[in-house]
């Protein structure tokens, strides 16, 4: 039985080191499934690969044959194409019988479409704070004066990636997050779609961008009834970690 495997690696952009991964693979009769560029920024190639083996020890051994300057991150499960993952994240979403429903498989669908260890929806409620409406426990709150990068996000209407670090979020929902690097992008006024992954694997750009998108496409079925938000409460702790990267301008 066939044996796959979703891995990132992050590489020199330099002649011949796809050309050098292609050849580590196929010397242990690795085939490459699928490959998707996710960043292509300076001298610094990211790509994430599918692999199909006969076994997970010819993969590993593959693995084990590339250029030493090839960091590889295993994801825990084997992901389709992004693109296609999206597509069927957006279907699942505007079939649902309930804004509830919608959002529960919106969140559900991120684990997929972003290669993420969880999604979340969460929201921004009259008195200033945010609840999750689907995808973290009820417990995963934000008081009203509590600073969180989710205000930023929303005042700004615009979609964020960072490392997680002190006071991203409170610490009730930072605990129950368990995230290393989050993505936001904002679902109208109110609502929030968030992307965690718990392992130290960055967010890209372009990743971001697939998430934004993802936002746009689902956000008149599910911002319907859900108000307008409070700016003045948004403006105030309206700060990020660092290292964030953002989408549009300044």
């Amino acid at each position: 039985m066939a044996v796959f495997r979703s891995i990132r690696i992050t590489m020199p952009d330099r002649p011949g080191a796809l050309s050098a991964i292609a050849t580590a693979l196929a010397a242990h009769r690795v085939d490459i499934v699928r490959l998707d560029v996710i960043s292509h920024e300076g001298d610094v190639v990211v790509d994430d690969l599918l692999l199909e083996a006969e076994s997970a020890q010819a993969i590993g051994a593959a693995i084990g044959a590339f250029w030493p300057d090839v960091a590889v991150r295993t994801f825990d499960a084997p992901f389709g194409d992004a693109a296609v993952e999206m597509g069927m994240v957006i279907g699942a979403v505007t079939g649902a019988p309930s804004p509830s429903e919608a959002r529960s498989r919106l969140a559900a669908g991120l684990v997929r479409s972003m290669r993420a260890d969880r999604g979340a929806v969460v929201r921004l409620i009259d008195t200033g704070g945010f609840v999750p409406v689907a995808g973290l426990a009820a417990t995963a709150v934000v008081g009203p004066r509590d600073a969180f990068a989710g205000r930023w996000v929303l005042a700004k209407q615009r979609a964020v990636a960072f490392p997680a670090s002190d006071g991203w979020a409170p610490a009730a929902f930072a605990t129950e997050a368990r995230a290393a690097w989050v993505a936001m992008a904002p679902m109208g006024a109110t609502d929030l779609l968030v992307a965690i992954r718990t392992l130290n694997l960055p967010f890209y750009r372009g990743e971001l961008e697939r998430l934004d998108t993802l936002a746009r496409a689902v956000r008149p079925v599910l911002e319907r009834g859900t108000g307008s938000r409070p700016a003045a409460v948004l403006e105030s702790l309206a700060t990020l970690p660092p290292r964030a990267v953002t989408l549009g301008a300044a």
